[in-house]
């Protein structure tokens, strides 16, 4: 019943137009865990994101690889694509990170939000918020993990 949920959304969602290429985003302690962190999406076919990022803590050094489905919420966009955008994407990877305390590595599934202002077609700045979390398997424990970042879209 789920897979028919996400399905009947995926074919209602309107898809953007011009397509997206990728984005870039920063996220100056305005992260948890790390304090601060980096993320390029490539934004790889319609509805379709894939997230690789870098974060950093004092002692600690992470990073994380995810991927999953993304739609178009709301397009405010004029004729010559000047506007607001608004995209939900729900992804899923692995996250690891070390610190001088312990490694942490396992399945991580994140929900995040983008409104993206675009100045022409393909240059957007977008603020994007995203919450979730990482399952370490080592020490079977659920690390939380909220994010508020600042990018360019292109």
């Amino acid at each position: 019943m789920p897979l028919l949920l996400a399905m009947a959304l995926v074919l209602s969602a309107p898809e953007e137009r011009p397509r997206l290429i990728g984005s870039v985003h920063l996220y100056p302690m305005t992260s948890f865990p790390d304090l601060l962190g980096g993320q390029l999406t490539v934004h790889a076919i319609p509805y379709v994101d894939v997230h690789a990022g870098l974060s950093a803590f004092p002692g600690r050094f992470g990073w994380w690889v995810r991927g999953g489905l993304r739609l178009l919420i709301a397009d405010f966009r004029d004729e010559k694509h000047v506007g607001l955008t608004w995209r939900l994407s729900a992804l899923a990877g692995y996250r690891a990170f070390r610190d001088a305390k312990a490694d942490a590595a396992g399945f991580s599934a994140q929900l995040s939000t983008d409104v993206t202002h675009f100045f022409s077609p393909h240059l957007g700045l977008s603020i994007q918020a995203a919450c979730g979390g990482m399952y370490d398997g080592a020490n079977k424990r659920v690390l939380p993990e909220l994010r508020v970042g600042v990018g360019l879209t292109f």
